[in-house]
């Protein structure tokens, strides 16, 4: 009985064609030209070979890299359960994914920077130091930022939180609501921001707690202060998903949304599973992730990079109304 077959290599698709293995190599690779000439017959002599291509890995290596970008996201379980985080991570993945390179989720362990990776995307963490940051900087590892600290020699990719809180609260303002409270996020650079926002109009706004983008989370967060609200007209939410919580929280104690309290939240993400439309801070998900992944395609190949700073909108769903 025979053996397995060998896999087809370069070299044999070289010999096959009559071309040097170099010429094989640039038919393949794209980085000189090659006549047509040669180049069919080295695609001819590679389909009747059934060679498919070089390995992109044992190519990346040979170039110093990895071909994968790693994407630190604080908890794992948290950014599947946030839409906003997502429909980030989706648009990043597009982009790299056409570039060919491929995404590594990970948490915000320290131990992750040692990974042979192309660049680190830090997003949604919220850490404002990071041991890991100056074991990158030190190999030389392309770092972009996503709405964190803007750490010297990344690339820092945000939102105009303050300035969609502001609005959002404004809006508040126009119908009669004075006495207003707020759910943040965990202590990080957008909640600071959001937070901000919302005092540059009501500086005495009263913060229930701080809890993740998790329904159940909020509605635990919520439910005492909702039993005795005393003067509070409507709550501000640091996100879309804690904004649902409390919509649904409240109308499990008997108050109506928005008659009885008006409800604000921030991303701008679908809410299927309410049957009214938030009141909300629109965020460009799609172009921050898509801002990212460029600015991460740029610093691997060495170009200057700048910050971006996107623009936010007001939507006035129906989920707040005169107090």
């Amino acid at each position: 009985m025979s053996g397995p077959t060998r896999a087809p290599t370069l070299a044999d698709v070289a010999a096959s064609a009559g071309v040097s293995l170099s010429t094989a190599s640039l038919t393949f690779s794209g980085n000189k030209p090659v006549s047509a000439t040669t180049r069919e017959r080295v695609l001819a002599a590679a389909a009747e070979l059934g060679y498919s291509g070089p390995n992109p890995l044992a190519r990346n290596l040979r170039q110093g890299r990895s071909g994968v970008v790693g994407i630190a996201v604080g908890q794992l379980s948290t950014a599947f359960r946030d839409p906003a985080a997502l429909a980030m991570l989706d648009a990043v993945s597009e982009v790299l994914g056409a570039a060919g390179l491929g995404l590594l989720l990970m948490s915000d362990d320290d131990d992750h920077a040692r990974l042979p990776l192309d660049a680190v995307i830090y997003d949604i963490c919220g850490r404002e130091t990071w041991a890991a940051y100056a074991d990158l900087v030190a190999r030389d590892v392309p770092l972009v930022v996503v709405e964190g600290p803007a750490w010297p020699g990344s690339t820092y990719i945000d939102i105009e939180h303050r300035v969609g809180s502001a609005a959002l609260a404004e809006h508040l303002h126009a119908l009669g609501h004075r006495d207003v409270a707020t759910v943040t996020l965990a202590a990080s650079h957008p909640q600071r921001e959001r937070e901000a926002g919302l005092r540059d109009v009501f500086p005495h706004a009263r913060v229930l707690g701080a809890c993740e983008s998790d329904v159940a989370a909020v509605q635990s967060l919520v439910a005492h202060h909702l039993d005795d609200r005393g003067p509070v007209t409507a709550i501000v939410c640091q996100s879309d998903v804690q904004a649902a919580g409390v919509v649904l929280e409240a109308r499990r104690r008997g108050l109506r949304v928005p008659e009885d309290l008006s409800v604000a939240g921030f991303d701008g993400v679908a809410t299927p599973w309410l049957d009214l439309e938030l009141t909300t801070v629109v965020q460009p998900l799609a172009d921050k992730g898509h801002a990212t992944a460029e600015a991460v395609l740029g610093r691997i190949a060495g170009a200057d990079v700048s910050d971006v700073l996107l623009p936010v909108a007001l939507r006035v769903g129906d989920s707040t109304a005169p107090a």
